[in-house]
């Protein structure tokens, strides 16, 4: 890659961060592609999930149709690549233990300086069986005072994309990376994310569930310790943790862009197809 293509493409990749963050109003800033060459800006849809690469990844997948049409709940809200496992589980639940244990151990977590100010450490809800979980990034306004994760706005979404797929909120899990709102609703801090990972991976641990969908660019990044852009992320699966993991947009970014709710809803439905495989 040549200097100048180097710089275009760190030049774009900063770009969608910033329209993800919702400082452009579309899901990607015009005319940028976040690749050199001829490769799609995240604003071009995924492949298809009948297309000969989606096929390749998934043997045995039966196609199905090419797309389904977005459910109401996206219209009424303003085979995988399974390398190896860039983490080991082994050792971060024993057997010991169970999620209330690790929970009662976060509550009264003072770990980082965001337990100066929070109201409330949001640990996670939903099945301790989930076959399903979500990780977004960090709790929130609502969130921090509830102690329960995606209640706001955002999470009301949340809800209905769950049960859009034919599932209710207390069957899967729910988490964040950080346990504790960074102050007026800022990234978590390296540091932060740190502080809370061995929660994380006990809770993970524990439920094993068969899919983890991670939510939004910071969730990606803090959770899978990646640095691409989410846009690259996006459209097949990854292992972490020995798990089949899918990256896709917040639920809060879907509120701020509403063009990006197909993309959610096709990603929604390879997450369904892989449930439906592996069960």
């Amino acid at each position: 890659m040549s200097p100048s293509d180097r710089l275009r493409r760190q030049v774009a990749l900063h770009l969608e961060e910033l329209a993800e963050d919702g400082v452009w109003g579309l899901e990607s800033p015009p005319g940028v592609s976040t690749e050199t060459g001829s490769q799609p800006s995240v604003s071009s849809p995924p492949l298809a999930p009948h297309s000969a690469d989606s096929r390749s990844m998934n043997p045995g997948v039966s196609p199905g149709p090419v797309s389904t049409p977005v459910p109401h709940v996206f219209e009424s809200v303003a085979a995988p690549d399974m390398g190896a496992s860039d983490h080991d589980l082994s050792g971060s639940a024993s057997h010991d233990l169970d999620l209330g244990q690790v929970e009662r151990e976060a509550l009264g977590c003072t770990s980082c300086r965001l337990c100066e100010k929070r109201t409330k450490v949001v640990f996670g809800v939903g099945s301790p069986n989930a076959d399903l979980m979500f990780i977004g990034e960090a709790p929130g306004h609502d969130e921090d005072l509830q102690g329960e994760p995606f209640v706001g706005r955002a999470g009301q979404l949340l809800n209905r994309i769950i049960e859009a797929m034919g599932l209710r909120r207390e069957d899967v899990y729910i988490a964040n990376a950080a346990k504790c709102r960074p102050p007026n609703n800022r990234n978590p801090s390296a540091e932060e994310i740190a502080s809370c990972r061995h929660f994380l991976l006990r809770q993970v641990a524990l439920i094993r569930p068969r899919v983890i969908v991670l939510l939004g660019r910071v969730a990606v990044r803090s959770v899978m310790d990646r640095e691409e852009s989410l846009a690259r992320m996006r459209g097949r699966f990854h292992n972490w943790q020995g798990i089949a993991t899918y990256c896709t947009y917040h639920p809060a970014y879907l509120l701020r862009t509403p063009s990006a709710k197909r993309m959610v809803w096709d990603d929604m439905q390879q997450v369904m197809r892989r449930l439906e495989v592996d069960g």
